[in-house]
């Protein structure tokens, strides 16, 4: 696949070395993202895109101040051709595939479904002659002229050079070869489409990483591989299309932060399925310092009308593409009886681990929300619990249970953990207090005991349509990359 397309990371570092001596050039930036959202926007079958900021994710590292990260950097040649001011993007396109007769209980038919599409990446050039005759130099590959497009081919995989970017554009089906008539079907999409105003509001993003699924196109590619269509799916596919779900990572002062965003279009805005906090879960999960808690609070109700507007008549198909036993009366206790029977969404557990003789075995206090069918299918395992020293009481559907007395619900509320205290505020919310982990039980190895030594918190919490996740840091000052990167490679103890 063009050497395996091992040629492209090589090229992100090799131009890293000469960053000093570069001038900034973000008009040039600007004019790729425009070409970039033309395409997106256009490509009937584009399904996810995104793009790596890979300098600016260098420039955070520190690596010059690291001598190992930066002797391995540095031993490339200077290369001026590529502008690193701009990420790189990419895309991935898939056509309609057939999964209707894979098992979902047998993973090894996975291997048996073929992906229909391609993977595009653009990168952002100053000089496409030095990019060529740095490509034949250093890679090996072999340029040709065709319809006025430089591009080399090898196997699935094609780099195609434009006068500010280079395209690497990849067949998943790995016997197939890009033809030109896709190159200049890419080129004329980029320089003549439109580009839409989802597609640039997400492109606007500056974060470390970006990625981007529509969606619509999502569900839509499964429904018709799974060859289920009727009014519900098509009203589903109709309220999906300009749904994206956008994710960012970033590494900042002292944390590392994770947002994944749904951008939903008024029909399915009016979805809500989180209520309001989790705070009557939270007040309820016993007494002490705990070392992790999770609290969700669903409103069921709001599931079970999303599953009778698009799924109703649809459970009848996709029961029909099943052969698990349990996955069938699962589906039939809910046709029947209604999502409630599973869950009515309320859910809290927390953990407190102690490092006077406990080991990693913390005790444990929890309450789920369970339907009758869960209560049927979790009997015998209540049962263990109980003998096992657990404590489980139900009231009116609502398991309550707790391993250790001194941390029982009804003595007292939870003491929470610096950068936590808001816990119990949304109505997914979670945290993980990472400075009462018992390093020396974990057997990890000693860079990555390192790394986690110098964290004190991961936490999480979905507020509306938006989820984050951040792992805070000790030290607030310096970026976390960089924190990181000098655990790694032994300069920072």
């Amino acid at each position: 696949m063009l050497r395996k397309i091992y040629f492209l990371p090589t090229l992100l570092l090799l131009m890293h070395s000469c960053s000093t001596e570069q001038t900034s050039i973000k008009g040039n930036d600007s004019a790729l993202k425009s070409k970039f959202s033309n395409f997106v926007s256009n490509r009937e079958n584009i399904i996810a895109f995104g793009q790596v900021n890979m300098f600016q994710v260098l420039e955070k590292s520190e690596y010059k101040q690291n001598l190992i990260v930066s002797a391995l950097i540095d031993q490339f040649p200077g290369v001026k051709a590529l502008n690193q001011d701009s990420p790189v993007y990419f895309a991935v396109e898939v056509n309609e595939q057939n999964i209707n007769d894979i098992n979902p209980y047998d993973i090894s038919n996975i291997s048996n479904l073929k992906f229909n599409g391609f993977a595009y990446a653009f990168i952002a050039i100053k000089n496409k002659s030095e990019i060529k005759s740095q490509l034949e130099k250093e890679v090996r590959v072999r340029f040709k002229n065709t319809d006025g497009i430089d591009y080399a081919q090898e196997n699935n995989g094609t780099v195609a050079l434009f006068d500010d970017c280079m395209m690497v554009m990849v067949d998943l089906n790995d016997r197939n070869q890009v033809g030109i008539e896709q190159l200049n079907s890419a080129s004329k999409l980029m320089t003549e489409g439109k580009s839409s105003e989802i597609v640039n509001k997400v492109l606007s993003s500056n974060s470390d990483f970006m990625l981007t699924y529509d969606m619509g196109k999502s569900v839509s590619s499964v429904l018709k591989g799974l060859k289920i269509s009727n009014s519900e799916t098509q009203q589903l596919e109709s309220d999906l299309k300009g749904c994206f779900n956008t994710t960012n990572f970033n590494f900042e002062n002292g944390k590392i932060v994770l947002t994944s965003e749904n951008i939903l279009s008024p029909a399915m805005s009016k979805w809500r399925i989180t209520k309001s906090d989790s705070k009557e879960i939270a007040s309820t999960l016993g007494a002490g310092s705990p070392t992790a808690a999770i609290a969700m609070n669903l409103d069921v109700d709001q599931i079970q009308k999303i599953l009778d507007s698009y799924l109703k008549s649809n459970m009848s198909e996709i029961e029909s593409k099943l052969s698990a036993g349990e996955l069938l009366e699962f589906i039939n206790r809910i046709k029947a009886e209604g999502f409630s029977t599973v869950f009515n969404g309320r859910f809290g557990i927390a953990a407190f681990l102690k490092g006077d003789g406990y080991g990693f075995v913390p005790k444990v206090n929890f309450q789920l929300g369970a339907g009758a069918m869960l209560m049927e299918k979790l009997k015998e395992s209540l049962e263990m619990a109980k003998t096992g020293g657990f404590t489980i009481e139900n009231k009116g559907n609502i398991l309550y249970g707790y391993s250790g007395a001194e941390n029982a619900p009804g003595k007292g509320s939870l003491t929470l953990p610096e950068g936590a205290e808001d816990f119990g505020n949304y109505p997914i919310n979670g945290f993980l207090d990472l400075q009462k982990i018992p390093l020396n039980e974990l057997n990890l190895p000693e860079q990555a005991m390192k790394i986690i030594a110098k964290l004190s918190i991961l936490k999480f919490k979905v507020e509306g349509d938006k989820f984050t996740l951040e792992i805070q840091f000790k030290d607030k000052s310096q970026n976390a990359l960089a924190q990181m990167m000098n655990s790694v490679s032994g300069l920072s103890l």
